[in-house]
This record gives C-alpha cells, sequence and structure tokens, in this order.
C-alpha cells in the first residue's frame, strides 16, 4: 500500500471533486457531510471515517479505494 503525503491526500479529493465538476457545498450536502466537514477533508484538517468515504465517493462518482483510505503514515524525508 502506498503511503501518501497530506498534499497528496488534498489534491487527490480536489481533483476527483473537481473531475466531477461539483463545488464543495454540494459534495458535502449529497454525502451528507455535516457543515464545513468536505472543506477540512479536502483542506488536510481532517480525516473521512470509512463511512464517509463511501458516501463521498458515490456523489463523486468513484470506488472508496479510489480515495485515499485514512490519516497519512509518516514519511521518511
Amino acid at each position: 500500500r502506498l503511503t501518501m503525503r497530506p498534499d497528496d491526500i488534498r489534491r487527490a479529493y480536489k481533483r476527483l471533486r473537481l473531475d466531477a465538476e461539483l463545488p464543495q457545498w454540494k459534495v458535502e450536502r449529497e454525502a451528507k457531510l455535516g457543515a464545513g466537514r468536505y472543506w477540512r477533508i479536502e483542506n488536510g484538517l481532517s480525516f473521512p471515517t470509512k463511512d464517509e468515504r463511501r458516501a463521498i465517493a458515490r456523489v463523486l462518482g468513484v470506488k472508496p479505494s479510489e480515495l485515499p483510505e485514512s490519516e497519512p503514515q509518516a514519511v521518511a524525508s
């Protein structure tokens, strides 16, 4: 399994959202997330639960496995 840096995780969520041509608020609403939750996930301030990943994937039209799984592991420089 690949270890992703926090910037890579943020970029992955943003890229998939932009590919789906959706604003953050719509992903949040359609995935039934709390206010500001998707913004925090996309900006690397929080990591989604498994249920949130599934809901976000559904809204973005991708498989949950296409979204970063959890908090990144430390990456040696």
